[in-house]
């Protein structure tokens, strides 16, 4: 009781008070803010838009609230400098969903702009999962929300636009959702960036030799704070492919412990946390093994085979749900055990290629190489 209290004193009187003293001013027009809410440098999300508008000269901040590590305390500081440097900015970008932007009314001349961190619609998020496990309640949703004041919301393709609208609340103000691109695409048109991802491929302590890539990215379970990662692949049948493949798994960045890998199979298998990035991975991968996260949309601008390891799709329909059906949404085969899964890999000259090509240009047309261009012309009005 003390604590839902002291939250809304927070976000209905402290928030807004001081977003309104910090409103008084006049707006930077060359001011442009960045807001990560859990890391502590800036992500692959903004690093091309950021790269762009500095290009341009304009007035720059970042401000990293690190949510999921921090007391409430320290996050409501570091919240109150944010919403002080923002009240007189000319835009804002976010890449996560935070109540705090639902807190008080946006000044006019300020543009708040959603990029969200994912490709496409997979799994359920915001008002989608209303009163599910994983998600808040409606009542606290309607309360704290932080999408009301969006001006701009930045999709990867215009089939997945009505998922956004419904995820935040946004089914009224039609014209918010666009299909743009996602910034960080424009990478996977790089061929500088491909070599650079080759490079480090190369240098990874394990022995590649002649062998292909075998990318396992699976998605969290459980809560943000709490995630866990997915314990059900066995090294010890995936190792019969040792002589055709290495494996390069990739957990979730909200995944904190890192995975034991038994010392036989270290010439095989190694984890991945800081030598290579998950952009890099989906561009060396020959193919990528994964069960709802939303990797797949990005690789599937690399044309090659996925396997879905789903093996609690059950369980996992009741806590988040889908917006498609994931028997017919996914673009390639479902298992449920590793043994299933080798036999797939090693049928893998069969994979019906088709599947890939129509689900990219479904779920990802606005992904060409230029969204980083389109969304700032779209919300700071000039070419870049």
């Amino acid at each position: 009781m003390v604590k839902h209290i002291c939250k809304w004193i927070v976000f209905k009187w402290l928030y807004p008070v001081c977003y309104y003293l910090g409103s008084r001013r006049e707006v930077k027009q060359n001011k442009v803010i960045f807001v990560e809410n859990h890391a502590n440098q800036m992500t692959d999300n903004f690093v091309l838009l950021y790269n762009l508008v500095k290009q341009k000269n304009y007035n720059i901040s970042v401000h990293y609230l690190k949510i999921s590590v921090s007391s409430w305390g320290e996050i409501i500081l570091r919240t109150l400098a944010l919403i002080w440097d923002m009240s007189n900015a000319k835009c804002v970008f976010l890449s996560e969903s935070n109540s705090v932007f639902g807190a008080f009314t946006l000044r006019k001349d300020t543009k708040l702009v959603q990029l969200w961190h994912a490709c496409g619609a997979f799994k359920k998020w915001g008002y989608s999962v209303a009163d599910k496990a994983f998600g808040d309640d409606r009542k606290t949703l309607d309360t704290y929300s932080g999408h009301r004041n969006y001006d701009l919301v930045s999709t990867s393709g215009k089939a997945v636009c009505w998922a956004y609208e419904e995820a935040f609340g946004l089914q009224k103000k039609l014209g918010i959702v666009k299909p743009l691109g996602v910034s960080r695409t424009d990478a996977y048109f790089s061929e500088d960036r491909k070599r650079e991802a080759y490079f480090r491929l190369e240098g990874l302590d394990i022995p590649k030799g002649n062998r292909k890539v075998i990318l396992y990215a699976p998605t969290f379970r459980g809560e943000i704070r709490h995630a866990k990662a997915p314990d059900k692949l066995n090294l010890e049948v995936l190792y019969r492919l040792k002589k055709e493949y290495i494996v390069l798994i990739k957990q979730h960045p909200f995944i904190k412990k890192t995975m034991k890998i038994q010392e036989e199979y270290r010439d095989f298998c190694m984890e991945i946390t800081e030598e290579m990035s998950i952009e890099d991975l989906l561009m060396v991968a020959d193919i990528c093994v994964t069960d709802y996260s939303s990797v797949i949309f990005e690789y599937s601008l690399m044309e090659k085979p996925m396997i879905f390891f789903a093996y609690d799709l059950e369980e996992y329909y009741d806590e988040r749900g889908f917006y498609y059906p994931y028997e017919s949404f996914v673009p390639g085969p479902i298992v449920k055990t590793t043994k299933e899964l080798v036999g797939c890999i090693e049928k893998i000259e069969e994979f019906d290629m088709e599947r890939i090509r129509v689900f990219r240009q479904r779920y990802m047309s606005g992904c060409d190489g230029h969204s980083t261009e389109r969304i700032l012309e779209n919300v700071l009005e000039e070419t870049f």
